[in-house]
């Protein structure tokens, strides 16, 4: 498993265990993040017990501010879905996804702030190994290109197949022409990664204190600050693919697929509102 995983439990892990289990799966939010934090970090009782109330402060906000905001965001896209997914309204939509992509990412480093600034020299040595071990692991994966390409046809259609249904031999075509256009980013993500993850160990062996590890996780994981000029360019290219891949797949849904996948967002959107206290929608201004 990856570090940065920690930082997104509390939007992704959500998004994965499909719309029956939202619910159950957000009600145990809480032990699912502590578990995964003792196992990546090698916790002690002490440091669990000092971040369990963090921890909960943290959940009880992204309640608050950040349900209305995923509710909102399927409701923008029952509404795509309903309509037909045009360029426009596409890119909207995905604008209003790397906000709450930014969102989360604040709101997460604000939990592992003072997680890290805890650990211990023995624990920060523990992550440094991982951090070295995960990068020899992703260049292994990531050496042969045409692997790489296939393995992400893959995923996108194991995904699409998710949202939709199962696929035809032209949606599956589609996948593998859009997403072979996107831009590879493998190394330079690499690099920038391998230099942030070396920036934040020396942070913490100078016992840098909690705001400046805060600053450091917001500015690296939710701003993307520094970000190398080629992947700042690498980025507009894959969301231009990415929209295109909307475009192009929508108007080959069957009346059954479409329904599958307004089904699906229906019951998310559905979910995030019956989380909240008092339901309610944040404001999502996208073209139809």
């Amino acid at each position: 498993m990856r570090f940065r995983r920690i930082f997104v439990l509390l939007l992704a892990s959500l998004l994965v265990v499909g719309c029956s289990r939202v619910s159950i799966f957000y009600r145990t939010l809480d032990l699912f993040i502590e578990k995964y934090a003792d196992d990546y970090l090698s916790l002690n009782r002490s440091q669990l017990a000092a971040w369990r109330p963090t921890l909960a402060d943290g959940l009880a906000r992204h309640r608050r501010e950040e349900l209305p905001h995923l509710a909102a965001f399927f409701g923008g896209l029952y509404d795509a879905a309903q309509a037909g997914f045009k360029a426009a309204g596409t890119e909207c939509l995905l604008a209003a996804f790397e906000d709450l992509y930014r969102r989360h990412f604040r709101l997460a480093a604000e939990l592992a702030a003072p997680l890290l600034v805890s650990l211990s020299p023995q624990q920060i040595r523990g992550l440094e190994r991982k951090f070295a071990e995960e990068a020899r692991d992703e260049a292994e994966k990531n050496r042969d290109l045409e692997r790489r390409l296939r393995k992400r046809a893959e995923r996108w259609s194991e995904s699409v197949e998710w949202w939709i249904g199962p696929l035809t031999g032209a949606q599956r075509q589609i996948i593998r022409k859009v997403t072979k256009a996107m831009p590879d980013t493998a190394a330079d993500w690499a690099a920038y990664r391998g230099a942030r993850r070396a920036g934040l160990i020396r942070l913490l062996d100078r016992k840098a204190g909690e705001p400046e590890i805060r600053r450091y996780l917001t500015d690296w994981l939710a701003d993307h600050k520094d970000l190398p000029p080629p992947l700042r360019t690498a980025k507009q290219g894959i969301r231009r693919q990415i929209v295109r891949l909307f475009v192009r797949l929508d108007a080959s849904f069957s009346r059954t697929q479409r329904t599958h996948f307004k089904e699906r967002l229906a019951n998310l959107r559905d979910d995030f509102m019956g989380l909240q206290k008092n339901p309610r929608m944040a404001p999502l201004r996208c073209t139809k």
